[in-house]
């Protein structure tokens, strides 16, 4: 898929957020409240999360042209079988959310980047609406050493330390059940943190800054939607 594809997958969702907010306002005393609502939605941005970051893993230019892509262990990172890389289509391949998001974390820096959620598309230009802070992608920080020599080691896994983010580790536990699960690990909170996080990954991982600025969603140093805005910085050329 295009960069425009998942952009407007995101919007779709956030559309059907809004639909929600319009019932539940979001606040600190929301934060915990569950709804089955909040359990499709959750459905539905968690795995364009997934593909959008294998899809930079494994066949982004940016990656392709870092250091992580030739590294001496890369056959512990991307799948491979006896240490040779499995390719297809003149890809390669990876699995698993601790591989696939550390990659990205360790070459676009994900675990750093802050995203802003407006609780209202009311009143956002006059500064009175509420807004949270989000860092959806910042558990992975602990993870990746500057080098890769702690990988040398044949027992060693990639990634090692690694934290899972709370929406993620919800989302893998509510995907195949629902029984009991959904009501401990899913609230409005988490939702939000993940819908923050895909416009994270779409904010700084190749985005496609003409057809944003085109369509309004890029103004100066800010891309912003309904509820989510993300500082970018441009280059001259950009």
């Amino acid at each position: 898929m295009k960069y425009e594809d998942y952009f407007s997958m995101f919007l779709n969702i956030e559309d059907d957020l809004a639909d929600f907010l319009n019932v539940m306002t979001y606040s600190e005393k929301h934060r915990t409240i569950y709804s089955h609502k909040l359990v499709l939605l959750l459905l539905q941005t968690c795995p364009v999360i997934e593909s959008y970051l294998v899809m930079s893993a494994t066949k982004s230019n940016i990656m392709q042209s870092s250091e992580i892509w030739d590294v001496s262990v890369k056959h512990k990172i991307w799948t491979s079988k006896k240490e040779k890389l499995t390719i297809k289509e003149g890809h390669r391949l990876i699995t698993g959310f601790p591989k696939f998001a550390c990659v990205n974390d360790q070459v676009f820096h994900l675990s750093h980047q802050r995203i802003t959620f407006y609780h209202s598309e009311l009143f956002q230009q006059g500064g009175g609406c509420e807004t949270s802070k989000f860092r959806p992608f910042q558990s992975l920080s602990k993870t990746l050493p500057v080098n890769h020599q702690d990988y040398q080691n044949n027992n060693t896994r990639y990634p090692k330390g690694y934290e899972t983010p709370a929406w993620w580790t919800a989302y893998n536990k509510i995907k195949h059940s629902f029984d009991g699960i959904a009501q401990e690990k899913v609230n409005y909170a988490v939702i939000i943190e993940a819908l923050a996080g895909l416009f994270c990954i779409l904010a700084y991982i190749e985005p496609n800054f003409e057809l944003l600025r085109e369509n309004g969603y890029l103004k100066g140093n800010k891309l912003k939607s309904r509820f989510f805005e993300a500082d970018i910085i441009l280059n001259m050329d950009d």
